[in-house]
């Protein structure tokens, strides 16, 4: 009877509420999930001990951390006397005027009410926004939306699901699934947010019960965190994860139900499937984990978020995670290396230009490297330091404009070209490696305050290869110097990542060779969490070819899956070496697909170099952002003909002239010399080149022909010069 009389009056005073439903904002572009799982709270005089340890830590949590939002993931209350439980836990949210929702578990329904029933209770609750947004198997399924600072749009979507309870027929395994019509509706109200948007709003969604997934994904992903138990999900994959994927909008899943687990997986950059922390006291079994909750922090203009364990002891586990090519399926560039040999004459106005078409090609990462390099002759840094007499300020040019167009910065650290002589001893490189602590102490000092959003991590400028470190000598050397670095810059700026970008040559080493060593390396080295991996795919400056890039990327897949929490990246090379000429996006283009297979992000070396409208044709930007769009690279019209080519001997060797044809597309020129390719020739920026000196100590004039080529690869007929 007291029951019904605290459902009925409940339901009284929610109709007295007479408020609109709230909107969930962001603030200051930041928006906080606490995810509290499993509070397994048992109304009982029995259990009051360890009720009130688990209230007090939930309100500890909510005054720590000041959540935007508080999301309950199942098996909330589990006894007798539900509802007078439900109030105590929801009064704390009231106190605190904090928003939450619910979630229901398999145990919610082992009490005096269903779930229903439940639900019912929370809508006449302050601050609760759980309600079931169509009618659907279970209760409580629903979405919400996440507005902008200034609540003008929606910017993330927040699905939840009812994930049940047991299964009637044990034929079909323990647990129930999420049912198809669920699924069909999240499908439908995606479609329906992104129609109303003109764009995937990316999303997170909440269940209880793990999907099979979170075990599958383990044979090829690393989980960054605690697993200390086994995957208890469905034996029916009813197919949530797969519209997860085609949908391409959420990108987190978080679930409760496992105690013993509190790891995340990120899968290939596509999105995280992580589990809560354990938040109740009272236990169900033997449980090895200290109670918490998990925290996740939203980017308001970003499908990216950053997240953690929280329990009394403090932070744990924290991963950065952002969506893999924005979601779109279309292998892309997320960052460039810029070289100080390129910007150093530049102004302000200038570094804005490049930002901005960085920008306007979907990166947001720019590698500036190194801040401090040594020659056979001279110190030089870019940045006023202690440690030379001759620099400039090119590199807080490079951050402050960085900082105004919302780019973030890896700076590379310290470089002596002693390294590519492999003549030095394990002394001198750890020298050298103190040498990077000092800049890195005084690059800290002078801008991470200044320039907080843009100084964002830092590029490990040593280029290790597969031939110079194949020793177990050597491996011990490599980690004892890259421990150096990372310990000391764990201590200065432990929440900026550490990037390290190595090459592989085919011709003196082997992938499965490779592979082995950076497994022993990253067995030995101290790497965080949110740390990269980004070899080069080699392939621009020929140690790889296309044919063996897979195999080569497969092989440091398995070594980086050693080491959790460790990013696997690819740095594309758009290049080609032979001639130091852009590389024909056709190739580039194959470069993407095939390492996307492995890898979470894509950065190149180099756009700024290679690609920008600044420095080479215009073409190569152009077509790469219709490549963008859809994924296939533009049809130019083909390159016209050269004309008017001719050859003059010299007594250094030959000059090759030609006139242009009249083509928008053109982006440079072939020579060729009795056949074969002698070079070619780009354009720069809008100067075309017409000419071109062949140093040869031939007495006679061989065969010359010139064609001109696009941005894709696409070549002209050729042209024979005439003597």
């Amino acid at each position: 009877m007291k029951k019904y009389l605290l459902l009925l009056l409940c339901c009284l005073y929610g109709l007295s509420l007479q408020a609109q439903t709230p909107k969930l904002r962001f603030h200051d572009g930041k928006f906080k999930i606490l995810q509290l799982t499993d509070l397994h709270w048992i109304e009982d005089d029995t259990y009051r001990s360890r009720d009130d340890s688990t209230y007090h830590l939930i309100q500890n949590m909510l005054q720590v951390e000041h959540p935007d939002f508080v999301i309950l993931t199942g098996d909330v209350v589990v006894s007798r006397n539900a509802l007078v439980a439900w109030k105590k836990i929801t009064d704390l949210f009231v106190k605190e005027k904090t928003y939450f929702a619910v979630t229901f578990g398999n145990h919610d329904e082992e009490t005096d009410v269903n779930n229903a029933q439940v639900l019912s209770f929370l809508r006449t609750v302050p601050y609760n926004l759980t309600y079931d947004a169509e009618k659907l198997s279970g209760s409580g399924n629903c979405a919400l939306p996440i507005y902008s600072s200034n609540e003008n749009a929606e910017k993330w979507m927040l699905y939840l699901f009812d994930s049940h309870n047991l299964v009637k027929d044990y034929a079909l395994g323990y647990y129930d699934w999420i049912h198809h019509d669920q699924i069909d509706w999240y499908r439908r109200t995606s479609n329906e947010v992104t129609a109303r948007n003109g764009r995937r709003l990316p999303s997170l969604a909440f269940f209880h019960i793990p999907l099979p997934e979170y075990s599958s994904v383990l044979s090829y992903c690393a989980a960054i965190g605690t697993k200390g138990e086994d995957v208890c999900s469905s034996s029916v994959n009813s197919g949530l994860f797969a519209a997860f994927l085609e949908q391409k909008d959420v990108i987190g899943t978080f679930a409760g139900h496992d105690h013993n687990d509190d790891y995340l997986v990120d899968f290939n950059g596509y999105f995280t499937l992580a589990y809560g922390r354990k938040t109740g006291y009272p236990a169900a079994y033997k449980e090895i984990l200290d109670r918490g909750g998990r925290v996740i922090n939203l980017r308001e203009n970003e499908a990216a978020f950053d997240t953690y364990v929280l329990d009394l002891k403090g932070t744990h586990d924290k991963y950065s995670f952002e969506q893999k090519n924005k979601g779109t399926g279309i292998p892309q560039f997320n960052g460039s290396f810029i070289q100080r040999e390129l910007v150093a004459h530049w102004d302000s106005n200038r570094w804005d230009l490049e930002m901005k078409m960085l920008k306007e090609a979907g990166m947001k990462y720019l590698i500036y490297a190194p801040a401090l390099e040594t020659d056979e002759k001279k110190t030089f840094a870019c940045y006023p330091t202690s440690l030379c007499k001759n620099y400039d300020k090119t590199l807080e040019r490079c951050l402050a404009s960085a900082q105004r167009n919302g780019i973030k910065i890896f700076i590379g650290l310290n470089f002596n070209e002693r390294w590519w002589k492999v003549d030095y001893s394990a002394d001198w490189l750890i020298d050298q490696m103190k040498i990077g602590n000092k800049v890195a102490d005084e690059l800290v000092a002078l801008y991470k305050k200044k320039y907080g959003d843009a100084m964002y991590g830092w590029y490990w400028v040593w280029e290790v290869d597969n031939v110079s470190c194949k020793t177990p000598e050597r491996q011990a050397v490599l980690t004892q110097a890259l421990n150096t670095n990372l310990d000391h810059l764990t201590k200065i700026a432990p929440d900026m990542p550490l990037l390290l970008s190595p090459f592989m040559n085919e011709k003196l080493g082997t992938s499965d060779d490779c592979g082995k060593l950076w497994q022993n390396v990253f067995a030995q080295t101290h790497f965080r969490n949110n740390d990269i991996f980004a070899p080069q795919d080699c392939i621009g400056a020929g140690g790889l070819t296309l044919e063996h890039l897979e195999d080569w990327f497969y092989k440091l897949k398995m070594a980086v899956n050693t080491k959790p929490g460790l990013k696997f990246w690819s740095n594309v090379e758009t290049f080609d070496q032979r001639f130091w000429t852009s590389a024909p996006l056709s190739r580039v283009k194959q470069q993407l697909e095939i390492t996307n297979r492995y890898v979470s992000n894509f950065i190149c070396f180099a756009y700024s170099h290679y690609n920008s409208p600044y420095v080479v044709s215009k073409t190569y930007h152009d077509a790469y952002l219709d490549y963008c769009k859809e994924g296939v690279l533009p049809q130019l019209d083909a390159p016209q003909a050269v004309q008017n080519v001719s050859v003059q001997k010299t007594k250094q060797g030959v000059l090759v002239k030609w006139v242009a044809g009249k083509n928008d597309n053109v982006a440079g020129f072939s020579i060729y010399y009795n056949g074969a390719l002698l070079m070619r020739v780009g354009v720069k920026a809008n100067e075309i080149p017409m000419e071109y000196f062949h140093k040869t100590a031939d007495s006679t004039i061989g065969q010359y022909e010139v064609a001109a080529y696009d941005a894709i690869g696409n070549e002209s007929q050729k042209v024979e010069a005439k003597n």
